[in-house]
C-alpha cells in the first residue's frame, strides 16, 4: 500500500515524538551516541579530501604532460607522452566516477547539495577540458608545421584548466569546512546535551510536531499537488507528450505544477508554429515565453533564414524567368525593327513600367532616331529624333552611363490607359552597348520604384538587347550586301546578253549586204543558177554552223577545265614554292642555330687544350659554363627536330591518367617562376578547374612547357598567364590558356606559325632565334589528344593560345591504379621490390652521406655497391616522402633525385628540397629517363643524368656533388663586396649566417685604387653590386680586379634589367648574373657557395709562382701576335658568340669592343677608332648585310677591313657576301686557327 505523502509525514512526526521520549528516557546513553554519529562525519570528509587531493595532483601531471607534448619536437616523445596523458585522464575521471559513488566507506561522498553541485561543475569544466584536448593533440603531432596552431590552442586551454584546479580546491576547502564544523558541532552538543536534554524535552516533542505540521503544509503548497501526480506529467513530457492534462491546486499559482503547465502551454504553441513552418507558412509571429525563451528563439531565428532564404530563391527565379523569356522572345531573324519593339515590350511588361522608348544612332551624325516604342504617344516637344547631349537620352549617348530620375514629373508625358491619366513617377534611361559601341538608348517611366533586382534585370536585359540589336543589324547588313551583290550580278548578265544580241544582228546584216552586192553583180542569166547553188550553199553553211557550235561548246567546256587545271596547278605550284622557301629558311635558320652553339664550343675547347692559351682556373670555369650551356642549346634543337619526326611518323602512344590541375599548376609554377622572376615578369595561375581530368601527362605537361616557354620567351614586359577551366555543352570542355603580354602575331602571319618550318619572322634581321618547330610539334601532339588550338593575337599585344582538348576515359583497370592525393600510396600499386639495405643503421652523427631517391631497387643496389668501394656512405630512399624525412634528418652532402617518384613527381620535391632553409644549400642531381629539362637547373639542380645509366656516370655524378660541399675548408675562404646601395654587407652577412665565409666588404667610389686596397689580401670569390656604378665602370672595376687576382670569381648583382649587349659585355668575366627578385638571394648563395667550393677543389697558386701560360693578360709580353694592340670590333647577337670570340683575341693581345646589332656597330664606328670589323650576318634590328651597305656608304670608313661571320657556308652565299662589301668569310662554326690567320692577314689594313 502505498502511502501519501501527508500520511508519510505524520508518521514521521508520531515517530519523532517516540523517539524524543526515548531519548528522555536514556539519558546519559544518547549523549555518547550523538558524539560517535558527529565523528562519523569524519570518515565522510577525510576520504572525500584525500580522493580530492589525488584527482588534483594528477590534473596537474596531465597539465604539464599535455604542455611538454606541445613543446617537444621529437615523434617518439610524443608517442610516449600521449600515453602518459592517456593514463592521467583515465585516473582523475575515476577519482569524478568514485566520489559520486563508493569512495567513502562504499558510499557516495556527496554530503551536501553545494558539494553535488561542485562534483557536477568538475565534471563539466573536464568534459570541456577533453573537448580541445585531442585536436590540439592532433596539431601538435604536425610537428614544426603544427606548433603556431598548437601553442595558441595550448594558451585557449589553459583558461578551463585553471578553472578546473581552482573548482577542486574549493571542493576541499568545503570538506574540511564541513568536517570541522561537524566535529564542534558535535563536541558542543556533547557538552551541552546533559544540561538541556530534560529541560527541554517536552518544547523539542512540541517543535518536531509543529515543524513536521509546517513541513507538510509547505510541500503541498510548493507541489501543487501530489508527488506522484508530479511525477507522471514530468514522466509524460520526458517522453515528448505535450497532450497531458492536469490541474494544481487551487490558489497554487506558484507551485511546480502550476508551472508544468504553463511550460506544456509553450511548448504546444511552439509545436503548432512548426507543424505552421512545415506547411510553408512563414508569416505567423513566434510566441516567446520570455526574453530567454531559447527554443522560441531558435524557432523565430530559423524563420528568418528560411524567409530570407526563399526570398533569395525568389529573387534568382525572378530573374532566371525574365533572362529566359527575354533570350525566347528575341527573333532570330534580320529585322531590326521587330528585335527592338519586342524586347521592349518584354522587359516593360516584366517590370510592370507605363511607357517605353528605344533611339537608335540615325544615319545623321549626333543624332538618335526612335526605333521602338511601348504605350508611348509623341508630344510636340519630343519626337521621333533627338540630339546627343539632349535631354537624358542625349546625355545618356553622349556618356553612356544609365541615368535615373525619381520624384513625380507633370511635364512628362502621361502613362494612359483607358480609365486614367497619370504622370510617371520615375525613369530609368540606360545605354545599350555592345563591346563598348553604342548600339541605342532604351528608357523606361514607372509609376513605382524599382528595386535592387528590378535594376540588376533591366541591366542585363540592356546588354542582352544590344548583343540582339547588334546581331540583326550585322544580318540585315549581310543580307544587304547579298541584295546589292545579286543586283549588280543581274545587270552585268542582263549588259552581256544585250551586246551579245547587237553584235549578232550586225553579223547579220552585214551578211545580208554582202549577199547583195554578189547578186547584183552577176547577169540575169545565172540568177536562177546561183539561187540554186545559193540555197545548197546556205543549207551547207546551216549544217556547218551547227559542227560550228557544237564544236565551239567542247572548245569553251575545254578551256574552262584548262583554266580549272591550270588554277590548281598553279596553286599547288604556290604551296611549292612557298613550302620550298619555308623549308630553305629553316634550313638557314637552322644551320645558323646549329652553328651558334658549336662555334662557342669549337673555339673554347680548342683555347682549352691548347698548351699556349692554356687558360686559368677562373678563365676555365668560365669557358666551361659557357661550353655547357651551347652544348644544352644544342642538344634542344636537335630534339626539337627528332620530336617532329616522331609525331610525323606516328610512333607516339596515347597513354590517359588522371591529371590533378592543382598539381599540374605547382609544377609549372616552380619551373617557370624562377624564370619570370630572372626576366621581371609576373606569372599568374588561375586555376578555375580544381578537379582531376584525364589526358595523357607527358604530352599534356610538354605541351603547356612549350607555350610557357615561348610565352616568356618573346614577353618583354608584364606578365604570362596560365588559365586552366571547364566549358560545359562542348565536346571539348577543358580549356588551358597561356596568355602573354609579348609581341604579339601579325594577323597575316598567325597561319604560319602552326606550319613546320615556317616562323613569323625568318629574315636574317630576325630578333628571336629558335627553330620554328615548337608550335608544329604542339600543334600535332594536341591534335593527338584528340584537341585544337586556338590563337587569339594582335601585333603589339600579345598572344593567347588555348588548348580545347576532350576529358578523356581511363582505360578499363587503369582508375585504381591513378595516385590519390592522399598521403599513402594507392593500393592498387604493384608491390615494389624489397629495397637494398642501405647504412643508415651504422651511420655515426655528423658522418658524410649521400642520398639516394629514387624507386628503382636495382639502381639503388648499383650505387650502393659503388659507393662502398669507394668508401662513402649512402642512404636510399624509395618515396619522395621518405627521401625528404632522411634529408632534414640526416642533412647528406649530396642527393641524387629521380623525377618519377610513386608518390610525387620529383620536381615538386626538388622545389621542397631548395625551399627548405636547411636542405636550400644541399646540391641536388637529377637521374631520371625523361627528357633533359632546363627548367629544374633553373630551379637549383646541379646536373642531369638521363637514364640508363652507366657506373662512370653515377660516379661523375658524385664527384659533382662532394666538389660542391667539401668539409672543413668552405670556411676558410674569404668573400669580398663591393657595395654601391643595392646589395648591404649586413644583408649578406645574415645570408651568409652559418657559413663560416670570411665577408669583406668595400663602398665603391670613383677613382678608387683597387691594387692597393687589395694588397696582401686574398679572395676566392667577389660580388659586384651594380645599383649605382655604370656600365663602362663596372667593366673597370672587373679589369681591376682581375688584374691584382686573376683567380678571382666573380659575380654581378643587379636591381634592375640588363640589355643584351651590357650583359654580353659583363658575361666577358663572368657568367653569373643576378637580377633582383624573389629568388634572387637563394640564387646568390649557390653561386657563392660554388665559387668557394670550387676554390677549395682547386687551390690557386701563389701568384709568384703562376707559369708563363697562366700569367694576367697583361703580362703577355713577347707572347702576343700581329694582333697585339689592335682595335678590333666584334658585331654578333649571341652572347656564346662574343663571349667565345672576346677570349680568343684577347689572349693574341687585341683591344676589344662588342656591339649586339648593326645599328649599335655603326653607332660605335662613328665615335671610336677602329682596326678590324668582325661582323655576323644574322642580327635583330640591322643585319649584316645592311650594315655592310650603310658602312661602305660611307667614305671614312671605306678603308675598314670587313670579316663576315656566318652559318651560311653555301657557295651562293659566299658570293652574296663578298658583293656586299665583305673583305673576307669564316663560316661557322669557326676554325681557331683559321680565324687568328684571317685576322691576321687583314689586320694591316685592306691597302696590304
Amino acid at each position: 500500500m502505498t502511502l501519501s505523502v501527508s500520511r508519510k509525514l505524520l508518521l514521521a512526526t508520531l515517530s519523532a515524538l517516540l523517539a524524543v521520549l526515548l531519548l528522555v528516557a536514556v539519558g546519559q546513553q544518547q549523549i555518547g551516541k550523538v558524539f560517535d554519529g558527529a565523528n562519523a562525519a569524519n570518515i565522510n570528509a577525510v576520504p572525500s579530501i584525500i580522493l580530492l587531493d589525488e584527482m588534483r595532483r594528477d590534473f596537474l601531471l596531465l597539465r604539464h604532460a599535455v604542455a611538454r607534448h606541445v613543446l617537444v619536437v621529437e615523434a617518439d616523445k610524443k608517442q610516449a607522452i600521449e600515453a602518459e596523458i592517456g593514463g592521467l585522464l583515465q585516473q582523475v575521471r575515476r577519482a569524478l566516477r568514485r566520489y559520486g559513488q563508493d569512495a567513502c566507506q562504499g558510499q557516495s561522498c556527496v554530503a551536501s547539495p553545494q558539494d553535488g553541485d561542485l562534483i557536477a561543475n568538475e565534471q563539466d569544466l573536464l568534459a570541456r577540458y577533453e573537448s580541445t584536448l585531442e585536436p590540439m593533440l592532433a596539431a601538435s603531432r604536425k610537428g614544426a608545421q603544427g606548433f603556431a596552431e598548437a601553442r595558441d590552442m595550448l594558451f585557449g586551454n589553459n583558461l578551463v584548466s585553471r578553472e578546473l584546479a581552482e573548482v577542486i580546491d574549493k571542493h576541499m576547502v568545503l570538506n574540511a569546512k564541513i568536517a570541522g564544523e561537524a566535529a564542534q558541532e558535535a563536541e558542543r552538543l556533547k557538552e551541552r546535551a546533559s544540561l538541556i536534554q530534560l529541560s527541554l524535552g517536552a518544547a523539542v516533542l512540541l517543535l518536531i510536531a509543529g515543524i513536521n505540521l509546517y513541513t507538510l503544509r509547505g510541500l503541498l503548497r510548493q507541489l501543487g499537488g501530489e508527488p506522484a501526480e508530479a511525477a507522471q506529467v514530468a514522466e509524460r513530457l520526458s517522453q515528448g507528450d505535450l497532450a497531458v492534462e492536469f490541474s494544481p491546486r487551487p490558489g497554487a499559482e506558484d507551485s511546480v505544477l502550476a508551472r508544468l503547465q504553463m511550460m506544456v502551454l509553450s511548448l504546444r504553441r511552439l509545436a503548432d508554429r512548426a507543424d505552421a513552418i512545415g506547411q510553408g507558412d512563414l508569416d505567423q509571429e513566434v510566441p516567446l515565453a520570455s526574453e530567454r525563451d531559447r527554443l522560441g528563439l531558435a524557432v523565430k531565428q530559423m524563420v528568418s533564414q528560411l524567409k530570407a532564404g526563399r526570398a533569395l530563391g525568389q529573387r534568382r527565379m525572378w530573374l532566371k524567368d525574365g533572362y529566359a523569356q527575354l533570350a525566347e522572345a528575341l527573333p532570330r531573324e534580320i529585322d531590326v525593327q521587330a528585335v527592338a519593339e519586342q524586347g521592349l515590350s518584354l522587359v516593360a511588361r516584366y517590370l510592370h513600367a507605363g511607357r517605353g522608348v528605344l533611339y537608335t544612332p540615325a544615319a545623321a551624325a549626333g543624332q538618335l532616331e526612335l526605333l521602338a516604342s511601348f504605350m508611348y504617344s509623341e508630344r510636340p516637344r519630343v519626337g521621333a529624333q533627338c540630339a546627343l547631349g539632349e535631354g537624358a537620352i542625349g546625355q545618356v549617348a553622349r556618356e553612356r552611363k544609365p541615368i535615373i530620375l525619381h520624384q513625380p514629373q507633370e511635364e512628362l508625358a502621361p502613362i494612359l490607359s483607358g480609365t486614367q491619366s497619370t504622370a510617371p513617377a520615375h525613369t530609368y534611361t540606360y545605354p545599350l552597348l555592345y563591346e563598348s559601341e553604342l548600339i541605342g538608348v532604351l528608357e523606361l517611366a514607372t509609376l513605382a520604384r524599382l528595386g535592387e533586382t528590378e535594376n540588376e534585370y533591366l541591366g542585363n536585359a540592356c546588354a542582352t538587347l544590344a548583343s540582339a540589336l547588334y546581331l540583326a543589324q550585322q544580318r540585315h547588313r549581310v543580307q544587304q550586301m547579298l541584295q546589292d551583290s545579286e543586283a549588280a550580278g543581274r545587270l552585268l548578265r542582263e549588259q552581256s546578253d544585250s551586246l551579245r544580241e547587237a553584235n549578232q544582228r550586225m553579223e547579220e546584216q552585214q551578211q545580208q549586204l554582202q549577199q547583195q552586192t554578189e547578186e547584183l553583180q552577176q547577169s540575169n542569166a545565172q540568177m536562177e543558177e546561183q539561187q540554186q547553188q545559193l540555197q545548197q550553199q546556205t543549207e551547207e553553211l546551216q549544217q556547218s554552223n551547227s559542227q560550228l557550235e557544237a564544236s565551239q561548246a567542247q572548245l569553251e567546256q575545254q578551256n574552262r577545265d584548262l583554266e580549272s587545271a591550270r588554277g590548281a596547278l598553279d596553286e599547288r605550284a604556290r604551296e611549292l614554292d612557298q613550302a620550298s622557301r619555308y623549308k630553305s629558311e629553316f634550313l638557314a635558320n637552322m644551320s645558323h642555330e646549329l652553328r651558334t652553339p658549336l662555334n662557342s664550343i669549337i673555339l673554347l675547347s680548342k683555347m682549352a687544350s691548347s698548351e699556349e692559351d692554356a687558360p686559368d682556373s677562373a678563365e676555365l670555369r668560365e669557358w666551361s659554363a659557357v661550353i655547357h650551356r651551347s652544348g644544352q642549346e644544342l642538344l634542344r634543337l636537335i630534339n626539337d627536330v627528332l620530336d617532329l619526326s616522331k609525331v610525323e611518323a606516328g610512333r607516339l602512344e596515347l597513354q590517359p591518367g588522371l591529371i590533378a590541375s592543382q598539381d599540374l599548376c605547382e609544377e609549372l609554377r616552380a619551373l617557370f617562376e624562377p624564370v619570370g622572376a630572372d626576366k621581371g615578369l609576373g606569372f599568374v595561375i588561375e586555376d578555375q578547374l580544381r578537379a582531376s581530368f584525364c589526358s595523357d601527362p607527358h604530352l599534356l605537361g610538354q605541351v603547356l612547357r612549350n607555350l610557357l616557354s615561348n610565352a616568356f620567351k618573346f614577353c618583354k614586359q608584364g606578365q604570362v598567364t596560365l588559365r586552366l577551366q571547364r566549358q560545359p555543352g562542348s565536346d571539348k570542355p577543358l580549356r588551358l590558356t597561356v596568355q602573354d603580354t609579348g609581341i604579339g602575331i601579325a594577323k597575316d602571319k598567325q597561319a604560319l606559325v602552326f606550319e613546320a618550318f615556317a616562323q613569323a619572322d625568318g629574315s636574317t634581321s630576325r630578333e628571336y632565334g629558335g627553330t620554328g618547330l615548337g608550335l608544329t610539334i604542339s600543334q600535332r601532339l594536341v591534335q593527338l589528344l584528340g584537341g585544337c588550338i586556338e590563337l587569339h593575337s594582335e601585333l603589339g599585344q600579345g598572344s593567347s593560345f588555348t588548348l580545347c582538348l576532350p576529358d578523356l576515359a581511363l582505360p578499363p583497370g587503369q582508375a585504381a591504379a591513378t595516385p590519390a592525393p592522399a598521403a599513402v600510396l594507392p593500393a592498387a600499386l604493384p608491390k615494389p621490390a624489397l629495397p637494398p639495405q642501405d647504412d643508415r643503421q651504422g651511420l655515426k652523427p655528423g658522418e658524410a652521406v649521400i642520398l639516394l631517391i629514387d624507386d628503382d631497387p636495382v639502381l639503388g643496389r648499383a650505387l650502393l655497391t659503388l659507393n662502398r668501394g669507394r668508401g662513402y656512405k649512402t642512404l636510399v630512399a624509395a618515396s619522395g616522402r621518405e627521401g625528404l624525412a632522411l634529408a632534414r634528418q640526416h642533412l647528406p652532402r649530396g642527393i641524387l633525385l629521380d623525377l618519377g617518384l610513386p608518390d610525387m613527381d620529383g620536381s615538386q620535391l626538388l622545389h621542397q628540397l631548395k625551399t627548405d632553409a636547411a636542405l636550400a644549400s644541399t646540391p641536388v642531381y637529377i637521374i631520371s629517363g625523361r627528357d633533359r629539362d632546363e627548367a629544374l637547373l633553373r630551379e637549383g639542380a646541379l646536373g642531369y643524368l638521363q637514364k640508363p645509366v652507366s657506373d662512370e656516370g653515377l660516379l661523375r655524378a658524385e664527384a659533382c656533388l662532394l666538389e660542391q660541399v667539401l668539409p672543413g675548408q668552405v670556411g676558410e675562404q674569404a668573400l669580398l663586396l663591393v657595395e654601391s646601395g643595392s646589395l648591404r654587407e649586413a644583408e649578406l652577412r645574415e645570408l651568409l649566417q652559418g657559413r663560416a665565409a670570411q665577408l669583406q666588404s668595400l663602398r665603391w667610389t670613383q677613382g678608387m685604387d683597387v691594387p692597393a686596397l687589395l694588397a696582401g689580401q686574398r679572395f676566392a670569390a667577389a660580388v659586384l653590386d651594380l645599383a649605382g656604378i655604370s656600365l663602362d665602370e663596372a667593366l673597370a672595376l672587373c679589369a681591376s680586379l682581375r688584374a691584382a687576382q686573376p683567380q678571382l670569381a666573380l659575380v654581378f648583382y643587379t636591381d634592375s634589367g640588363l640589355d643584351s649587349e651590357s650583359e654580353a659585355r659583363l658575361r666577358r668575366y663572368s657568367d653569373s648574373v643576378i637580377m633582383k627578385s624573389a629568388q634572387a638571394h637563394r640564387r646568390l648563395l649557390g653561386k657563392i657557395e660554388r665559387f668557394l667550393s670550387e676554390a677549395v677543389a682547386v687551390p690557386a697558386a701563389p701568384a709568384p709562382a703562376l707559369p708563363a701560360a697562366q700569367a694576367p693578360r697583361e703580362a703577355a709580353g713577347p707572347a702576343s701576335t700581329e694582333l697585339s694592340g689592335k682595335r678590333i670590333l666584334v658585331a654578333d647577337d649571341d652572347p656564346r658568340n662574343l663571349f667565345a670570340i672576346v677570349a680568343v683575341l684577347e689572349r693574341q693581345g687585341a683591344r676589344i669592343s662588342t656591339a649586339t646589332n648593326g645599328r649599335k656597330a655603326l653607332d660605335h664606328l662613328a665615335t671610336h677608332e677602329v682596326d678590324l670589323l668582325l661582323l655576323d650576318i644574322m642580327m635583330p634590328e640591322m643585319d649584316g648585310y645592311q650594315t655592310l651597305s650603310a658602312l661602305r656608304a660611307d667614305a671614312r670608313l671605306a678603308g675598314l677591313p670587313v670579316i663576315v661571320l656566318t652559318a651560311k657556308a653555301l657557295p651562293a652565299d659566299r658570293e652574296k657576301i663578298l658583293a656586299s662589301g665583305a673583305d673576307d668569310f669564316i663560316a661557322k662554326p669557326v676554325n681557331y686557327e683559321q680565324l687568328i690567320a684571317t685576322l691576321r692577314r687583314w689586320s694591316k689594313g685592306r691597302s696590304a
